[in-house]
């Protein structure tokens, strides 16, 4: 009897085997067509319950969560640290559970390579390239107008125009010219400035001081024309010699000819004023609208 049942404990032995093997093959041809699983935020959560469960400390990053960006991965961990503190009451002992099992997961996140950024949206090319060269196109129109301005300004002063408006009201007043070109050399500084730094805020500031000049410069154009069509129609006074002015019949009565001459002979007019060339004032005007153009495009294409 012996023999038999050694037989029989052997036969069942191999019949146990044959089944675990049996269900192990089954296991694997049934997992085999679907290949490899997808890493996951469940998988990786998974992954970290398990490793929790067995108290083992994640210093790679597992198949599990490979491929996963670094915010899913913490998504994962979050999920993990839940369900395994889930059973755990009052949010301060579940704060402390967590706290305790996070050091197993810590690494896992700070594995991840950090994902680069998305890329930034593409500039207009129009913006680039009409920013600076509308501000360097005002900046050139700016200094030509102002070049036409200190000429003019200069030959002024020079053939006595400042003495003219201090003597007649009728001339320029010298305030609103220096005036004028005060404000328009400020301007150019401040829109240097804007040029050196690239800030908007001294764009608009230089297109503000544009505003006061252009007023100041329509009223210097409308006192100007007046003035020059008046010089150009008046006829310059003619002064009498002395011996013309005897009447013809002086010579007969007596007259003393110093006293008719010297009531006869006519005094001398101010010189007339000497106006820039009309092609010089236009050329300033030109510029300048050009300027404020320019300025104005520049300072919208810089928000």
């Amino acid at each position: 009897m012996r023999p038999a049942a050694r037989r029989s404990r052997a036969g069942k032995a191999c019949a146990a085997a044959g089944v675990i093997l049996t269900g192990l093959l089954a296991a694997g041809c049934a997992e085999g067509p679907a290949g490899p699983q997808r890493p996951s935020v469940e998988s990786c959560a998974k992954f970290g319950i398990t490793a929790i469960q067995h108290h083992v400390t994640v210093t790679s990053l597992p198949a599990a969560c490979r491929g996963l960006s670094r915010a899913q991965v913490n998504l994962a961990v979050g999920q993990a640290l839940y369900a395994m503190t889930s059973n755990v009451h009052g949010k301060a002992h579940r704060r402390a559970r967590v706290r305790e099992l996070s050091p197993l997961l810590g690494q896992l996140v700070t594995t991840v390579p950090a994902q680069r950024g998305p890329p930034p949206a593409p500039a207009r090319a129009g913006g680039q390239a009409s920013g600076p060269s509308l501000g360097f196109a005002a900046l050139i129109s700016w200094l030509i107008t102002v070049g036409l301005g200190s000429w003019m300004m200069a030959r002024w002063i020079t053939r006595g125009g400042l003495r003219r408006a201090r003597l007649s009201k009728a001339s320029l007043p010298p305030s609103l010219i220096f005036t004028h070109f005060g404000l328009a050399v400020a301007g150019l500084l401040v829109w240097g400035t804007y040029l050196a730094t690239g800030l908007a805020a001294a764009a608009w500031a230089g297109c503000v001081l544009l505003l006061p000049v252009a007023g100041l410069g329509m009223a210097l154009v409308s006192l100007w024309l007046p003035e020059r069509s008046l010089a150009a129609t008046t006829a310059p006074a003619v002064t009498v010699p002395a011996a013309q002015a005897v009447p013809a019949g002086a010579a007969g009565t007596g007259a003393v000819p110093g006293a008719n001459a010297a009531a006869g002979a006519a005094s001398p007019a101010p010189p007339a004023p000497r106006h820039p060339p009309a092609l010089i004032v236009a050329a300033h005007g030109v510029f300048a609208v050009a300027t404020i153009l320019f300025a104005l495009l520049a300072a919208v294409g810089s928000r």
